[in-house]
């Protein structure tokens, strides 16, 4: 029961970094995350470390090393209602 208790500490421990990282060296895509998700960090890390299909099957968190304006280019588009 006790491992139980130590894992969502982990994992929120693990989605503190990603945003204070995302916060730290993206700042622009940061406030347009927070925007979007009204501030919800748990939206946030989620939209973050998911998936998605704009990117090829990455996460935009693993897409701010490749190429960041990707991930901020994804969320104006989320934003302005475009999916295509």
């Amino acid at each position: 029961m006790s491992n139980n208790n130590s894992k969502p500490s982990v994992e929120k421990h693990t989605n503190l970094t990603e945003l204070e990282h995302l916060k730290s060296e993206h700042f622009d895509i940061y406030q347009e995350l927070m925007n979007q998700f009204k501030f919800d960090d748990q939206m946030c890390q989620e939209w973050l470390t998911k998936p998605k299909r704009p990117l090829q099957g990455k996460s935009p968190f693993e897409q701010l090393s490749i190429d960041a304006d990707e991930v901020m280019n994804m969320l104006v588009r989320m934003r302005t209602g475009d999916f295509s």
